[in-house]
């Protein structure tokens, strides 16, 4: 649900105030891919060498495809590119999961006869922040999709995407010009045109006093900048009332101090955040330490994340995100998470496995492989847009709650967790209607101001009948 697109921002809010230095037309060629080939046999095989995950059944298996049906297609192998913001100097690792999510996925579908028979290649486009443009130039020249990705500044390279016809089931996206774009599938939709406000409706109830004082505090990045606007349209709609809406700078504060002493200051009693879960923990602890307690922080689902925990330690309490996907936290009762958990013991025990943004990714590359698979030999990329933009009912093989791809439209069901000193939780007074999900049409509010638009296949001159 639009959570997703939070969480997404939440990457780009770990991002550099001064990371646009760098010329649009400049290009880096070679230095953001690493390629990863994952041999087709060595795990230990058992039930995810079967090739089925969760309730999704034979998503890879062997097959007797052949032919260069499409640029990065051959008869035993199938290219695909990854982007994510690892190499960024100013947050090493950053969103680490999703290159870590796509070589797990590899591994475990190429040990199980890959697709159709076609082995999985994944290039691992680092945008390194500020080199999405020319990771997307490279991509064009090489992959058959982009798959399983997402980078914070996203909307640098959506006109290149397009201009080359490369389709992308993504990760997550997080500028407008991405989130509505061409060519684009995503398996939990972020979407520019509504927000998720189940967690913001939770704390209303549970602490009705408090939202005659909220405030909000955002990255001073136009993109995490957009997202804060539109969640305070969300909480007016709400009757929440706004004394405090401020700015930090996206890279880090050498002292989180004078942000506590704000909120002190303007009486702030509930929380909007929007960031990243490090910068999130050291604001919690400069409050502890100036003895203010804020009733609530209510924020995207990228902070499920066991940084928040570790980072903030006693004071991380009354912390709400709300998501789709199902907390690593319960995977004793959710198969798929396990399984997801299990993959990675069995194929990189050493990878980032406890991250929302790993379980999301992964869920692209399950809908990239369902939709592949029912091409045939005859892979294109036509082919597989289509096939996935007819899926409408779709939950990762269980990771998360159900979404629509193929409409792209809001999802109305998620869940609450809340963080604590001790770890990740889900509420005692959470009321789930569906499952363990919470489905209402009231979760997902309808924005009403201008928050700009998608680039389109028209914006570069192309359309979709050009797409093969």
């Amino acid at each position: 649900m639009h959570v997703r697109r939070w969480f997404a921002l939440l990457v780009l809010l770990a991002l550099v105030a001064g990371a646009c230095g760098r010329s649009d037309d400049e290009e880096e060629s070679g230095a953001g891919a690493e390629t990863t080939e994952t041999p087709a046999e060595g795990g230990s095989g058992g039930d995810a060498a079967a090739g089925s995950f969760g309730d999704l059944e034979e998503v890879c298996g062997e097959g007797d495809a052949s032919g260069a049906t499409a640029q990065g297609v051959t008869d035993g192998e199938i290219v695909i590119g990854t982007f994510s913001d690892p190499g960024f100097a100013g947050r090493p690792g950053l969103n680490q999961e999703l290159f870590d999510s796509a070589e797990v996925f590899a591994a475990w579908c190429n040990e199980a006869g890959g697709i159709n028979g076609r082995q999985i290649k994944v290039n691992q486009r680092d945008a390194k922040l500020t080199e999405f443009k020319q990771r997307v130039i490279e991509s064009c020249r090489e992959d058959f999709m982009m798959v399983g990705g997402g980078a914070v500044f996203d909307d640098t390279g959506q006109e290149e995407r397009l201009s080359c016809l490369l389709p992308d089931i993504s990760g997550f996206v997080v500028s407008s010009k991405a989130r509505g774009a061409d060519l684009l599938v995503q398996p939990v939709p972020n979407v520019l045109t509504g927000v998720a406000v189940g967690a913001l409706r939770y704390v209303a109830e549970r602490f009705p006093d408090s939202v005659e004082n909220v405030g909000y505090l955002t990255g001073n990045l136009p993109a995490t900048v957009l997202v804060n606007d539109q969640k305070v349209e969300a909480g007016e709609a709400l009757e929440f009332n706004t004394v405090y809406n401020g700015q930090y700078n996206a890279a880090g504060e050498s002292s989180w101090t004078p942000f506590a002493q704000q909120l002190q200051s303007n009486g702030v009693k509930g929380l909007l955040w929007t960031g990243e879960p490090e910068n999130l923990a050291k604001l919690l602890q400069a409050t502890a330490d100036i003895g203010y307690e804020i009733d609530w922080v209510v924020t995207d689902a990228n902070h499920l994340d066991q940084k928040l925990i570790d980072t903030g330690g006693s004071a991380v309490r009354n912390v709400f995100v709300q998501g789709a996907v199902v907390p690593y936290t319960r995977a004793e009762e959710n198969p798929a998470t396990q399984q997801y958990l299990d993959l990675f013991e069995q194929y990189l025990p050493d990878g980032k496995a406890e991250a929302y943004l790993g379980f999301q990714a992964f869920s692209a590359w399950l809908l990239f492989a369902t939709s592949a698979k029912e091409c045939g030999a005859e892979l294109t990329r036509r082919c597989v847009l289509d096939n996935a933009k007819a899926v409408t009912d779709w939950t990762g093989g269980g990771l998360h709650a159900p979404t629509n791809p193929g409409s792209g439209e809001a999802a109305e069901c998620g869940l609450i967790t809340e963080g604590t000193a001790e770890g990740f939780v889900v509420p005692e007074d959470f009321e789930p209607n569906e499952g363990i999900f919470d489905c209402d049409p009231d979760n997902v509010f309808t924005l009403e101001g201008d928050y700009g638009r998608g680039v389109t296949l028209e914006d570069v001159g192309k359309t979709l009948d050009e797409l093969e």
